[in-house]
């Protein structure tokens, strides 16, 4: 018996186009979203609602919300009940602070969460993906004083 081998086309990735940005507080399913999170009060202060749309190869437009935050890039990265990523290049998120401290939170809602973040001076500093620890560790390195907040502390050297 002979097999013939399906032919494979490579995977598309999603184009993604912002199509509004808003500050928060418009959309109930977003705000809903963040307070089901726990981190309402302080994403205000951070976040806006990002609308952006993906068309098919066929034309067919899907349309999609989230909470989203800028990373260095100027790309946004957003969070929603189904997805969280970015919608182009991965980078760091940096909130300027003053002074000379930097702290560095895995995820946004890390930060968010941290209890004080919303008095916090520091400048912040977000991996937004495991694989940009050394970016941000090399970031870091310009500031006198440095604290981690990694839900996946880093093994001792």
């Amino acid at each position: 018996m002979t097999y013939k081998r399906k032919r494979r086309h490579a995977t598309k990735l999603p184009h993604y186009q912002v199509a509004d940005i808003r500050p928060l507080g418009y959309n109930p399913e977003i705000e809903a979203y963040l307070r089901s999170c726990g981190v309402w009060e302080q994403a205000r202060y951070r976040l806006e609602e990002i609308y952006y749309y993906v068309e098919d190869e066929n034309g067919r437009r899907k349309d999609f919300f989230a909470a989203g935050w800028l990373n260095e890039l100027g790309h946004w990265q957003v969070s929603a009940p189904k997805f969280t990523g970015c919608l182009s290049h991965r980078a760091l998120t940096i909130f300027p602070g003053s002074g000379d401290e930097a702290w560095l939170f895995d995820t946004c809602f890390d930060y968010l969460l941290h209890p004080e973040s919303a008095t916090a001076k520091a400048h912040i500093i977000i991996l937004n993906s495991p694989a940009l620890l050394q970016a941000a560790l090399a970031k870091a390195r310009a500031y006198h004083k440095t604290r981690t907040f990694f839900n996946n502390p880093l093994p001792d050297r």
